[in-house]
Protein backbone atom coordinates (compact mmCIF):
# COMPACT_ATOMS: atom_id res chain seq x y z
CA UNK A 1 0.00 0.00 0.00
CA UNK A 2 2.83 2.37 0.75
CA UNK A 3 6.01 2.81 -1.23
CA UNK A 4 8.91 2.60 1.17
CA UNK A 5 12.32 1.08 1.13
CA UNK A 6 13.80 0.58 4.56
CA UNK A 7 13.27 3.82 6.42
CA UNK A 8 13.39 6.18 3.45
CA UNK A 9 10.34 7.60 1.71
CA UNK A 10 9.96 7.77 -2.06
CA UNK A 11 11.44 11.27 -2.17
CA UNK A 12 14.47 10.20 -0.11
CA UNK A 13 13.52 11.77 3.20
CA UNK A 14 13.82 9.57 6.28
CA UNK A 15 10.71 8.07 7.86
CA UNK A 16 10.62 8.17 11.64
CA UNK A 17 9.75 5.12 13.74
CA UNK A 18 6.53 6.84 14.82
CA UNK A 19 5.56 7.38 11.19
CA UNK A 20 6.38 3.76 10.35
CA UNK A 21 4.23 2.59 13.26
CA UNK A 22 1.38 4.84 12.10
CA UNK A 23 1.67 3.57 8.52
CA UNK A 24 1.63 -0.05 9.66
CA UNK A 25 -1.38 0.60 11.93
CA UNK A 26 -3.23 2.22 9.03
CA UNK A 27 -2.44 -0.77 6.80
CA UNK A 28 -3.76 -3.20 9.45
CA UNK A 29 -6.92 -1.09 9.87
CA UNK A 30 -7.45 -0.98 6.10
CA UNK A 31 -7.07 -4.77 5.86
CA UNK A 32 -9.59 -5.29 8.69
CA UNK A 33 -12.06 -2.90 7.04
CA UNK A 34 -11.74 -4.80 3.76
CA UNK A 35 -12.36 -8.14 5.51
CA UNK A 36 -15.38 -6.65 7.26
CA UNK A 37 -16.74 -5.40 3.92
CA UNK A 38 -16.36 -8.91 2.47
CA UNK A 39 -18.37 -10.39 5.35
CA UNK A 40 -21.14 -7.77 5.00
CA UNK A 41 -21.40 -8.27 1.24
CA UNK A 42 -21.43 -12.06 1.60
CA UNK A 43 -24.20 -11.88 4.19
CA UNK A 44 -26.33 -9.50 2.12
CA UNK A 45 -25.92 -11.11 -1.32
CA UNK A 46 -28.74 -13.29 -2.58
CA UNK A 47 -26.46 -15.68 -4.48
CA UNK A 48 -22.83 -16.29 -5.41
CA UNK A 49 -23.03 -14.31 -8.67
CA UNK A 50 -24.37 -11.24 -6.90
CA UNK A 51 -21.72 -11.62 -4.21
CA UNK A 52 -18.94 -11.76 -6.83
CA UNK A 53 -20.37 -8.74 -8.64
CA UNK A 54 -20.62 -6.64 -5.47
CA UNK A 55 -17.13 -7.61 -4.30
CA UNK A 56 -15.78 -6.67 -7.72
CA UNK A 57 -17.58 -3.33 -7.65
CA UNK A 58 -15.96 -2.57 -4.30
CA UNK A 59 -12.55 -3.53 -5.64
CA UNK A 60 -12.19 -6.38 -3.16
CA UNK A 61 -9.77 -8.82 -4.73
CA UNK A 62 -9.79 -12.61 -4.34
CA UNK A 63 -6.84 -12.43 -1.91
CA UNK A 64 -8.87 -10.16 0.39
CA UNK A 65 -11.81 -12.57 0.15
CA UNK A 66 -9.50 -15.47 1.00
CA UNK A 67 -8.12 -13.58 4.00
CA UNK A 68 -11.64 -12.84 5.25
CA UNK A 69 -12.64 -16.46 4.73
CA UNK A 70 -9.54 -17.64 6.59
CA UNK A 71 -10.42 -15.41 9.56
CA UNK A 72 -13.88 -16.94 9.73
CA UNK A 73 -12.59 -20.50 9.88
CA UNK A 74 -9.62 -19.97 12.17
CA UNK A 75 -9.77 -21.60 15.62
CA UNK A 76 -9.55 -18.21 17.34
CA UNK A 77 -12.97 -17.26 15.93
CA UNK A 78 -14.76 -20.44 16.95
CA UNK A 79 -16.69 -20.35 20.18
CA UNK A 80 -15.89 -22.93 22.84
CA UNK A 81 -18.43 -25.69 23.29
CA UNK A 82 -20.70 -25.51 26.28
CA UNK A 83 -20.18 -28.28 28.79
CA UNK A 84 -23.13 -30.06 30.18
CA UNK A 85 -23.47 -30.22 33.94
CA UNK A 86 -23.01 -33.65 35.45
CA UNK A 87 -26.36 -35.12 36.40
Amino acid sequence: MTARVGTMSVDGTPISRADLARIEAEERLHAEQQKSAVRVVAAAATDADECRMLLSMLGLTPDVVSAARGDMTSPAVKRPRKRRAAA
